[in-house]
């Protein structure tokens, strides 16, 4: 009697799958330039930070700007500036905003003077 031809085809298939999986790897070794790449790992890039740009007098951001000599923005609050519309105006989250009247920067809660200097800048989230 013969066993069913689909018996000897799948015995057949699982004998040459267990032979291959015991068998050597067929990778090739890497170059010396290859292995130093791979053993120096990823390379990461830092983000370039989006530039700071003055989208010009708005209501309640009416102040004044310059530039130092460093290449450092400062705006200049007037009477009737709205701090999270100075933000708007330099496209700024208030924890992007420096203060020369505090030393801890700028938040939510922030009330802004007359005269104050407020410095937009490119810090990441709390």
């Amino acid at each position: 009697m013969r066993p069913p031809r689909t018996l000897l085809m799948v015995t057949a298939l699982a004998a040459t799958l267990a032979l291959t999986a015991c068998g050597p790897s067929s990778t090739p070794e890497p170059s010396p330039a290859e292995a130093a790449t791979t053993q120096a790992g990823p390379t990461t890039s830092t983000p370039v930070p989006e530039p700071i740009v003055d989208s010009g007098p708005i209501q309640g951001a009416m102040g004044t700007t310059e530039t130092n000599v460093s290449g450092i923005l400062r705006y200049t609050v007037v009477e009737g500036d709205v701090g999270g519309l100075v933000c708007q105006r330099f496209g700024r989250a208030y924890w992007q905003l420096e203060s020369d009247l505090t030393s801890g920067g700028f938040s939510c809660n922030s009330v802004i003077y007359l005269g104050e200097i407020l410095t937009p800048t490119n810090d990441v989230r709390p």
